[in-house]
């Protein structure tokens, strides 16, 4: 086993040796014409003869094999060895070629000055003046091949070589300019295609639990002396495993930087990840991408990976083949680095998201936002390090805490106000079809409305079902947003509410379930509303996709549902969540799902305090008051006074 330890980040200069395409355009003195002798007595014809085989010659460039090259190149096995070698070595994957001055010729040869442009895979053109001669050798024109056809400055001594250098990550940033991502360091483990063993893929899969398929593609694509990327490890990470590690055939580490959060959890959803390139990632990752590169493989770091990855740099350097000594540099473009991505991510709200998932051993998302402007400041999953965006793309039955938009369309219809008298029966139907509350005896014989919202009575709310039509309800859920067209910089899903003609459906939405589907960044910007008094859409980046701001709900019913949601903290199913200081307002729900015959219960609770509104979604939670409402509390709590501002 080899352990090669690195400070830079190259591509080693080599790869598979790619399409190479030529194009030529004489210049106007160049005459057109055939090739073969030159007439007797006819001093022109030696120009467009030569200038004809020139011509010939950059389209065979294209093939640069012997085939191509014969009856026209004086040596067809060198022009084609020394092509291929220089397309390999400099990883050339397209080359154009434009003639450059005037044909110059003299009695029996001609030479004509060419631009070559070479696409270097993985940086950009490169491009220089080349002088290509032929000659009348035995009455016919030939191109002659000298090592210095491809490039001035090449003799037979002497190759070009090529060193490809990423420049560091740019960092993601939150809304006060910190780094959510800084450079920190990590061991960069890969291996050597060279030294790799069949029984290598098997125990890398064993010590580090991943799976190798696409590492086996990435070796087989590589040259021998490649770094292929395996896996990046934090230091601490690292020392778990690496005498395991190490006497794995084929492995090498090498010490790097890399923009990476606090921890593998920390953000993750929305920040995302990098590491080794896929097909699926690399499709997106810009053309200056390679197989061997790590780029963004989830959130942010996916979405914007040509804005924080920059540019790499490459140079070409002029080499003695004896010694390996560097005698000029051919060609020098240092490496840019990438530029930050400002979010509205806030630093201490994200890491008291972290903190408040910890203990999680179901999915369970967190989402908190600045209810004034709409802009996300944190979103965090929970258990474990999970790439999955649940917080912005899950689509879930919102349960109870839709009674918010429900309870507005009611009370803005004037089918009831806060202080009506209602029952709450703990059963009753609707068109014959039996609906309950979640447990027995929840409220009084004879509660108000407000009290039955507060003690998330859905017998009250499906009961008046035929008091609005589809329409209603669909509207005024449009009013708080839901449906709303995002512009997030990331997918996300702004619900669903159909307005539905069948009654028992539309008692069923009215309680969050029939066809009504959120997710807790729509459930949050709800509960925004309610707090700012107008529909937002959510911004997560301020400079590039600002968020709108949709329209103000009545300023009476904007009291009332206030109103009720703090009743649902003092006196209702949010009591867990009634802290000192500012006060809370929230709204607790559970969702029902059938997955495969099997009944299964979601969590929820939304609410605000201050200028911060939040959802919390706990998958198979029994309650919100139960589950969703611990993680709340301890949010709430972890949350630095200043940002309720």
């Amino acid at each position: 086993m080899r352990t090669a330890w690195r400070s830079r980040r190259t591509d080693g200069g080599r790869g598979r040796v790619g399409a190479v395409v030529a194009i030529l355009t004489l210049s106007a003195v160049a005459c057109t014409g055939g090739g073969g002798d030159p007439t007797p007595g006819d001093e022109t014809t030696a120009e467009p003869a030569g200038a004809h085989v020139i011509e010939q010659f950059a389209a065979a460039w294209a093939d640069a094999d012997v085939a191509s090259f014969q009856g026209i190149v004086d040596n067809p096995a060198a022009a084609a060895r020394d092509i291929a070698a220089h397309v390999t070595e400099l990883v050339i994957t397209a080359t154009s070629v434009q003639a450059t001055g005037e044909l110059d010729c003299v009695e029996e040869s001609c030479s004509q000055y060419l631009t070559v442009t070479h696409q270097l895979a993985g940086a950009d053109q490169w491009s220089y003046e080349t002088l290509v001669k032929s000659k009348l050798r035995q009455g016919q024109w030939v191109v002659e091949w000298l090592p210095g056809t491809f490039h001035p400055d090449l003799t037979r001594s002497t190759s070009l070589e090529r060193t490809r250098t990423l420049p560091p990550r740019a960092p993601i940033l939150d809304r006060t300019g910190v780094a959510l991502t800084p450079e920190r360091e990590i061991v960069r483990v890969g291996v050597e295609p060279r030294d790799v063993r069949r029984t290598t893929y098997a125990e890398l899969a064993s010590v580090l639990e991943i799976d190798t398929a696409s590492l086996e593609e990435r070796v087989r694509a590589a040259q021998p002396s490649w770094f292929v990327s395996v896996i990046d490890l934090r230091r601490a990470a690292f020392r778990q495993v690496s005498e395991r590690l190490l006497d794995v055939p084929g492995v090498v580490v090498d010490t790097s930087r890399r923009a990476l959060a606090p921890t593998a959890e920390w953000g993750r959803s929305v920040l995302g990840t990098v590491g080794p390139a896929t097909s699926d990632s690399l499709a997106t990752a810009g053309p200056l991408a390679l197989p061997i590169d790590e780029v963004g493989a989830s959130g942010l770091q996916l979405a914007y990976q040509e804005q924080l990855a920059g540019t790499p740099g490459i140079s070409i350097d002029l080499v003695e083949r004896a010694s390996g000594e560097v005698l000029n540099e051919v060609l020098r473009r240092p490496p840019v680095p990438g530029q930050p991505l400002d979010t509205s991510l806030d630093f201490s709200a994200q890491s008291a998201a972290e903190k408040a998932v910890v203990g999680a051993t179901d999915t369970t998302a967190v989402v908190v936002v600045k209810a004034s402007t709409g802009e996300v400041l944190a979103s965090a999953n929970g258990p474990g390090a999970s790439s999955y965006p649940t917080g912005f793309i899950g689509h879930y039955a919102p349960g109870s805490t839709f009674k918010v938009v429900s309870a507005a369309a009611l009370i803005d219809q004037g089918a009831v106000k806060p202080s009506s008298r209602v029952t709450c029966p703990d059963t009753t139907v609707v068109d014959g079809k039996r609906f309950k509350n979640y447990e027995r005896g929840i409220a009084s014989a004879s509660p108000t409305f407000a009290q039955a919202f507060a003690a998330s009575c859905n017998t009250t709310m499906v009961e008046r079902a035929d008091d609005l039509n589809g329409t209603q309800l669909a509207k005024m859920a449009a009013r708080f947003g839901v449906g709303a067209e995002w512009q997030l910089g990331l997918d996300a899903f702004s619900g669903s509410a159909p307005a539905d003609a069948d009654l028992v459906t539309r008692a069923a939405d009215m309680i969050g379930q029939g066809r009504v589907e959120a997710s807790p960044l729509l459930m949050a910007m709800i509960a925004a509303t309610v707090d700012s008094g107008v529909a937002r859409t959510p911004t997560l980046l301020p400079e590039l996709a600002p968020g709108t701001r949709l329209r103000p709900l009545d300023p009476d019913l904007l009291s009332d549902l206030q109103q009720m949601m703090r009743l649902t903290v003092t006196d209702g199913t949010g009591s867990s969540v009634d802290l000192p200081g500012l006060p809370v307002h929230a709204k607790t729900g559970t969702a029902e799902y059938d997955e495969g015959g099997q009944l299964g219960t979601n969590a929820w609770m939304i609410g605000y305090r201050g200028d911060l509104a939040f959802a919390v979604l706990v998958e198979n939670g029994s309650s919100g008051a139960q589950d969703a409402g611990p993680v709340v509390k301890r949010v709430l709590q972890g949350l630095p006074a200043d940002l309720y501002n």
